[in-house]
């Protein structure tokens, strides 16, 4: 009887001391679907056309890779990093990897917004007291892959 106890007393701290993890809302494969840069008001589109760039986001790290086409000229675009979201909407990544080697090692500030299956990751350029300066930003628009 007491080796019962014993075991049922080991087995619920062994399983009680097992937690997974809580997982971001973000963590998942994401496909790009809309970019828009404003500049001093004026906003410039691009939908990428289906396939053409994908996003993952798991544990700390990100990834995207694909192909953008403009003026007949295929350009591959891919990056990897790390990242980190401070509640839902305040996320930056560290670039360890891009194809376009300047922005490797920098940090880049963002917000993210979710609608649904949605999510909108908001770059601002910052003015010299930190502040996002509302006449120039980018918007990527990803749709989450099921």
């Amino acid at each position: 009887m007491k080796r019962t106890i014993y075991l049922f007393i080991v087995i619920l701290l062994i399983t009680g001391s097992c937690k997974q993890e809580k997982k971001s809302s973000i963590e998942g494969a994401w496909q790009l679907i809309e970019t828009q840069s404003v500049t001093n008001g004026k906003v410039e589109t691009v939908n990428p056309g289906a396939g053409s760039e994908f996003k993952t986001w798991t544990g700390n790290h990100f990834m995207f890779v694909g192909r953008w086409t403009e003026n007949s000229k295929a350009t591959d675009n891919y990056g990897f990093g790390t990242y980190t979201l401070d509640g839902k909407n305040n996320y930056a990544e560290t670039i360890l990897y891009h194809f376009n080697r300047p922005y490797e090692g920098q940090t880049i500030m963002m917000k993210l917004e979710y609608r649904n299956d949605t999510v909108f990751q908001i770059y601002h350029r910052l003015d010299s007291a930190g502040n996002p300066d509302e006449m120039i930003y980018s918007v990527e628009k990803y749709i989450r892959l099921k």
